[in-house]
């Protein structure tokens, strides 16, 4: 989305970064406190399925893989 939004194809986007040290990494969470995280959402929304635990995570600033 970055990429098309500056008018750049995504792997000058990425070429660029690298070169400049910008990293897009994922954090570095335990299993254990991600289980805690999670079981915490899970309590207040039990419903909810992958995406919107992924997005919860993603708006407390962690980066997680999807599996």
């Amino acid at each position: 989305e970055l990429a098309k939004t500056l008018g750049v194809h995504r792997n000058t986007l990425r070429l660029y970064m690298k070169h400049h040290g910008v990293e897009r990494k994922y954090s570095d969470l335990t299993n254990t406190d991600l289980d805690l995280l999670i079981k915490e959402f899970k309590k207040k929304r039990p419903d909810s399925g992958i995406r919107y635990i992924v997005g919860y995570l993603r708006r407390h600033g962690l980066r997680v893989q999807h599996r």
